[in-house]
């Protein structure tokens, strides 16, 4: 009956939403040839996120996670002329269907980098650009309080944080799941929730999709 609902609820919110472009079809079935296109996001979640970069008037941006390039097709179209975006991806694989992406993009009026590698220690690079205007967290589960501590060293006073992912299918709240998270996952994501819920370092808000996305603003 839980999936029925769901898939209800999602065909409906797709109804609402304009249809996918071409690229972004393309990057959800570079994510099926991998068997990944269940954890690909989904077009209402990706479209939420966009409406906040773009409201919050982000224009340095950076991505933990790109998979096939889909949500950081959303991200880029939220930013302004000028505006810049760098994803992180570790997978070649990924990597190279994310680049055949992006390079049939239009980037004359602003830029997407693509950096491959361990994002540790690509982020720790990075931090010679900063500060950013926001932090889309989307990638080993692992080393989100990694991410978030970079993320708060980094982002500029009032930067954006977006986190997907942070129920880990009901983990961090005891919940028996399908798919099989560690102890180290779980207990890493319940630290990262209560540091982005601190009222002291962020103004913040929880999205209750299925998988739940955290909005924090950094003070």
């Amino acid at each position: 009956m839980r999936d029925s609902v769901l898939t209800n609820k999602e065909n409906y919110m797709g109804s609402l939403l304009s249809e996918e472009s071409d690229l972004k079809k393309q990057s959800r079935h570079f994510a099926d040839e991998l068997g990944l296109g269940r954890i690909s996001i989904s077009a209402a979640e990706a479209q939420l996120i966009k409406t906040l970069v773009r409201m919050h008037g982000c224009k340095k941006f950076v991505e933990i996670g790109t998979l096939t390039g889909l949500s950081a097709q959303y991200i880029f179209e939220a930013l302004p002329e000028g505006g810049e975006l760098w994803t992180l991806e570790k997978d070649e694989k990924h990597g190279a269907m994310a680049s055949q992406v992006f390079s049939k993009m239009d980037q004359a009026n602003k830029k997407i980098h693509l950096v491959m590698g361990d994002a540790r220690e690509e982020l720790e690079k990075l931090s010679v650009l900063g500060p950013f205007d926001g932090v889309f967290i989307d990638g080993n589960k692992a080393a989100y309080f990694d991410y978030l501590t970079w993320s708060e060293k980094n982002l500029r006073p009032g930067g954006l944080i977006l986190a997907d992912n942070i129920f880990l299918s009901g983990s961090v709240w005891g919940e028996a799941t399908q798919q099989k998270f560690s102890e180290k996952q779980t207990k890493i994501m319940n630290e990262f929730n209560r540091r982005l819920a601190d009222p002291n370092l962020f103004e913040s808000a929880i999205v209750p999709s299925y998988e739940g996305l955290y909005i924090g603003i950094k003070k």
